[in-house]
């Protein structure tokens, strides 16, 4: 969960995660963390891992899945330590909102969630054993947290165009290398078992090839005539393919042919449709996900600057 309080930042509320009609369980509450006087509870904790919950419970089972769920918890008191601190620290400086952003999150939360029907929305209210003033300040709270968190980690983000190349310098032989690879298609013909049958065969075969060179359609040809499978390959590397096919792979340019390939009992006769030479995705082809990794990255080390930060300035204990 490296990037979970990044996510839960930009998330609507998680207060109404849970909108099928399924009863709520309230299980037995206690104290988790504590940060400054704000208390987060083993609920607190439940209610923000129960998506990732049903996944885990989902692809694990038995003691794997114990060991998966005692780690999420983990991960999950951690998200809400953080996300206190920011509260805090956004408290501490004065940071408010105008009453009218909280009433707009409000309805669009009534609206989206509950297609703006009040009782289903009071209902839910309910369940959760909230009144609407606490609701409002979790709300609000969310707010302030978004609001800090984006002046003082997003909107600090800059990725230079040399740090893209300098990055793009770094992986371009590995991470960014491209294979040379065709794409073809062939003829096949089986020679025969007798040396009368081929006799015939080869002469085939190179009445085939006199077509080809005189212009007919290789697909349409090879429909007509191949005896072996005639569809387009998918990209492939030659090294992958049968070796008596590999220097033709290697040595015949994009939309031209080979010449008659002949093996222990069979003629081949290759047409190279595509060639990707070897070499490197472009800079310029590279440029947005070499922007998103860096950006990523940066944000994770702002993201981490401010809680090393904040967890020196206000006091946190953990039960």
């Amino acid at each position: 969960m490296k990037n979970s309080l990044i996510l839960l930042l930009f998330a609507a509320s998680t207060l109404f995660a849970q909108t099928n009609s399924e009863p709520i369980v309230m299980a037995i509450d206690g104290y988790a963390a504590r940060v400054n006087n704000r208390i987060i509870t083993y609920g607190d904790i439940r209610e923000s891992i129960a998506p990732i919950m049903k996944e885990l419970a989902r692809r694990y089972q038995g003691e794997e899945l114990a060991q998966q769920l005692q780690q999420l918890h983990i991960q999950g008191r951690e998200t809400l330590i953080e996300e206190a601190l920011i509260q805090e620290e956004a408290k501490s400086q004065g940071l408010a909102l105008p009453p009218k952003v909280i009433d707009d999150e409000v309805e669009s939360i009534i609206r989206n969630r509950f297609d703006g029907e009040r009782a289903r929305f009071n209902r839910a209210l309910a369940d959760r054993r909230m009144t609407l003033e606490e609701w409002r300040e979790e709300i609000t709270d969310r707010l302030v947290m978004q609001v800090y968190y984006n002046q003082e980690v997003l909107r600090k983000i800059r990725i230079p165009d040399g740090a893209i190349q300098a990055e793009y310098d770094r992986i371009k032989e590995k991470e960014l290398f491209i294979p040379f690879r065709v794409k073809y298609r062939f003829i096949l013909i089986n020679k025969g078992a007798t040396a009368e049958e081929q006799a015939v065969k080869r002469n085939q075969a190179e009445r085939i090839l006199q077509k080809l060179h005189d212009g007919a359609d290789f697909a349409a040809l090879a429909e007509e005539v191949s005896e072996g499978d005639t569809s387009l390959s998918p990209w492939r590397d030659p090294a992958d393919v049968k070796e008596v096919l590999r220097p033709a792979l290697q040595n015949t340019p994009a939309g031209e042919i080979s010449d008659l390939i002949e093996a222990d009992n069979l003629f081949y006769i290759v047409n190279v449709e595509s060639r990707q030479e070897e070499g490197s995705v472009s800079l310029e082809d590279a440029r947005g996900a070499i922007r998103q990794q860096l950006t990523e990255q940066e944000r994770d080390r702002l993201h981490k600057k401010l809680v090393d930060r904040l967890t020196a300035r206000h006091y946190i204990q953990r039960y």
